[in-house]
């Protein structure tokens, strides 16, 4: 797996043939059935890029969660990534993502890689 993320970051500070950096948010309300658990919001900032076939990118930021019950707990986070375009219609993506968190030396981690196909 860190062959992988070296890879990619490899690719992604490589010469760009379309590349950028980006600022995104993301939050998130967790809960299961009627009860909620907590909430996590995150700043990232980005950079991705085009190579062939692959839109590799790699961002990292920061983020706080509020539990339902308990104190908040804030974090970093590193995520790197590519999609690959297979033909016009499907595509596929994978990313690898870290959260550090600043509580504790726990660090959680998860691996996802979906398919996409457009009609």
């Amino acid at each position: 797996m860190k062959a992988f993320a070296v890879a990619l970051l490899g690719l992604a500070v490589s010469a760009p043939v379309m590349a950028g950096p980006y600022v995104e948010s993301k939050h998130e309300f967790k809960g299961t059935d009627e009860d909620y658990s907590k909430t996590v919001h995150q700043g990232r900032v980005g950079y991705s890029t085009k190579v062939g076939r692959l839109s590799p990118y790699i961002e990292g930021g920061l983020g706080v969660s509020y539990p339902d019950a308990g104190d908040s707990d804030t974090f970093k986070v590193l995520e790197v990534g590519s999609k690959v375009k297979i033909t016009d219609s499907f595509s596929a993506y994978g990313k690898w993502e870290n959260v550090f968190q600043d509580s504790d030396d726990t660090r959680d981690w998860k691996v996802e890689m979906g398919t996409k196909y457009k009609f």
